[in-house]
């Protein structure tokens, strides 16, 4: 793991649980007014957002039906009520809120930062190169990252030989039987099948990329794995996904396994086939005649699968179809298979990925590089210097021989070791403080040795959020309008959760009298039965879950009331011929 994982990792989770769903939307829906509160507007778009958020996808928000979203709109609408009754009493300067708030953004403009300066612009690149699904050969000289001298330049001159025989004309099956060491090679022959961006390493990924259908790369590429010489051999327009059909017929075996009737299997899948040729329903004949328990009843049905999910050979054949077409027999280790393509998906659009692809980035290998590279960029726009005797410093609080994790860090230093400085950089300084603060909420060495190395990792972590944020201050990222919204939705939600306190949770008052006369009026749910006995659970067993129960109650029926009177105060019209439009294209 490299030295940057531990904060990026941080900053990754704390993003992906901040940032709206993203939807594709016009500026007609930036205009249209779903619904008012006072002088307050719900637009479209923001509705659709909030909505979106409340479904596993775009398909499924789509598919809901009218009331569904007019039900949404009324929790959405109860939302903005109590937060626009906040706002107005002045909530947003209390104490706690603004705490909460500059907590959260020590932490979120630095997130923020990494997804404009970092994400956002590789994204676009990922999409274009998804259009396409690509085959590829390569012959793998094997050269792990800490090897030496020596053995690098063994590693280059077997790949430079490799290359030589190429360039001689030798085809490249040939070449890698001799040369590749990737222990597959005898059984693909170096075939590495169909991929897409963002499955393999960056540095391999663009290589097969650039390259033309038929070329082979013109010098080696290194990798974390080693070396390759690469070989494109099919690109394609991809899609998302394919739904398929199949009949199995599985082979004849016996108690060991063997196939004993491999010929009858053949014969039996042959004879479905010619009938499905002469115009029998496909899905009667897999009911009636498939050997796959799992699609058999639902008229071999497979559902919606990706590329590479399924046996090579089988995945290969349905790949090739097209909506309504039928294979031939297709052999996997199952047996045989005929198969009925019958729907695509096709690739999406940039804004409907968006959020998939931002996820998908940050889990690669890619994202690790760039954002190191930022980082040591940003300390030298910053003057960042590391004080001589810093990592001296930590080295001495520490045994070697034991985990950071058996540190507790809050004793390990005093209150004067805190203000020690350990690094600087322009208008700003990073102190042990820092330090301690980034391994409070970041624990990834806790079982690592406090050995040198780890140390470092410890020291360089600790820098990074208050380099990121002051990079973020300097390019005033706080003005940014998705900024201002996403941290607006942040303090919207801190209102809500303070007005639920103040002015619901804390006047709910439930007696022992309450939960008696609950307890007798509803002793039928309370019954079991024990040896042919019918017993009622006694009232001390129950009595948190009857608290909890009327406690649920009284909230909803102050909400409401509350709810209400604010209705009254801030008057509420809804737009159904617009909340109608929501979600059409």
């Amino acid at each position: 793991m490299t030295k940057n994982s531990y904060t990026f990792k941080f900053l990754t989770f704390l993003l992906l649980s901040s940032v709206t769903m993203i939807v594709a939307c016009s500026s007609m829906k930036k205009k249209q007014v779903v619904a008012e509160i006072g002088n307050e507007k719900i637009y479209l778009y923001e509705y659709e957002k909030q909505f979106l958020k409340s479904n596993p996808n775009l398909d499924s928000a789509k598919s809901k039906s009218l009331q569904d979203r007019k039900d949404f709109l009324d929790l959405l609408i109860k939302f903005r009520l109590k937060v626009k009754d906040a706002r107005d009493r002045g909530l947003l300067q209390s104490a706690d809120i603004q705490n909460d708030i500059n907590e959260y953004k020590k932490n979120f403009l630095s997130a923020f930062l990494i997804d404009k300066k970092i994400v956002e612009p590789h994204i676009k690149d990922l999409y274009d190169m998804k259009k396409y699904e690509v085959r590829a050969s390569h012959i793998l000289i094997n050269l792990p990252q800490t090897a030496n001298p020596e053995d690098s330049i063994k590693a280059y001159k077997k790949a430079n030989d490799a290359m030589a025989d190429l360039k001689a004309g030798v085809d490249f099956i040939t070449v890698a039987k001799k040369y590749s060491e990737d222990f597959t090679v005898q059984q693909n022959n170096g075939d590495l099948y169909y991929f897409t961006a963002g499955m393999t390493v960056p540095e391999f990924e663009n290589e097969v990329y650039s390259l033309k259908v038929g070329e082979h790369s013109k010098k080696p590429v290194r990798t974390m794995y080693g070396l390759h010489i690469v070989k494109l051999t099919d690109k394609r327009p991809r899609f998302e996904s394919i739904r398929a059909s199949h009949i199995l017929i599985q082979d004849t075996k016996d108690s060991l396994g063997k196939t004993i009737d491999s010929i009858g299997t053949y014969n039996k899948a042959k004879s479905i086939l010619d009938r499905i040729k002469n115009g029998e329903d496909f899905a009667k004949l897999a009911t009636e005649f498939s050997q796959d328990p799992g699609s058999a009843p639902k008229g071999g049905d497979l559902g919606f699968f990706d590329r590479r999910r399924m046996v090579q050979s089988f995945d290969s054949a349905a790949f090739l179809l097209k909506p309504g077409q039928i294979s031939g027999l297709v052999r996997t280790p199952f047996g045989w298979h005929i198969i009925k393509m019958t729907d695509v998906k096709e690739y999406q659009s940039f804004d409907k990925q968006k959020d998939n692809l931002k996820q998908e980035y940050k889990k690669g290998k890619a994202f690790k590089d760039e954002y190191a590279k930022y980082i040591e960029t940003s300390k030298k726009s910053l003057d960042f210097k590391l004080n001589g005797d810093a990592f001296s410093y930590l080295k001495s609080k520490f045994d070697s021989t034991k985990t950071i994790g058996n540190y507790n860090f809050d004793s390990l230093f005093s209150k004067s070791d805190r203000e020690k400085v350990l690094a600087t950089f322009k208008d700003g300084n990073i102190k042990v403080e820092d330090l301690i603060n980034y391994y409070n909420r970041n624990r990834d060495l806790a079982n690592s040795f406090a050995n040198s190395e780890n140390i470092k990792k410890l020291l360089d972590g600790a820098c990074e959020l208050p380099l990121l944020n002051a990079i973020a201050l300097k390019d005033k990222i706080e003005k940014d309008p998705d900024y201002v919204e996403l941290l607006t939705e942040y303090e919207n939600g801190l209102l809500s959760f303070k007005i639920d306190q103040e002015e619901l949770w804390s006047k709910i008052k439930i007696t022992n009298e309450d939960m008696m006369k609950y307890y007798e009026n509803n002793k039928a749910k309370y019954q079991f039965t024990e040896n042919n006995e019918t017993k009622i659970r006694p009232f001390d067993d129950v009595k948190a879950e009857i608290s909890n129960t009327l406690q649920q109650e009284k909230f909803k029926e102050m909400e409401t009331e509350y709810v209400n009177k604010l209705r009254q105060k801030y008057p509420v019209k809804i737009n159904d011929k617009v909340l109608m439009e929501a979600f059409k294209d």
